[in-house]
């Protein structure tokens, strides 16, 4: 909703900046690097760090695109709602893609903060990162 994008730039947690290709660049590379990480920790039965690797990747995807649109946020809350406004209200993004963030966000801070994880969201978490990694990088 753009009117949480907006409260987000009023407070000064997404701010305008300068397109620069290569941190859009810098931003998918460690988006694809936390995601054949994940997909390892999964492999490996480290459900916990599968989500939290995921999560990231997820973040660096989406962030990626953000950064490709002149803005920088300040906030992961906030990076949701700049996803939004810019892409996917804009029509350049599934609003799928609001739905794994969402997701993700709420898994890691499970299994950050509370220990909470089990392999079946893990691989479900894991899946979404492939997903919307695969659809910033078309």
């Amino acid at each position: 909703m753009k009117y949480q994008f907006d409260e987000c730039l009023e407070r000064g947690k997404i701010v305008k900046i300068p397109i620069d290709p290569a941190l859009v660049e810098k931003e998918l590379h460690e988006a694809e690097a936390d995601l054949a990480a994940a997909e390892q920790s999964l492999l490996d039965h480290q459900e916990k760090w599968a989500i939290i690797q995921a999560y990231y990747s997820i973040f660096h995807s989406l962030r990626s695109q953000v950064f490709g649109k002149g803005y920088r946020e300040k906030s992961h809350r906030c990076l949701k709602h700049a996803v939004e406004a810019l892409l996917v209200d804009e029509g350049l993004l599934d609003p799928v893609v609001l739905e794994h963030f969402s997701f993700a966000m709420d898994l890691r801070e499970g299994a950050d903060y509370g220990c909470i994880y089990n392999a079946e969201s893990a691989s479900i978490v894991v899946m979404s990162a492939r997903t919307v990694y695969e659809m910033v990088r078309l």
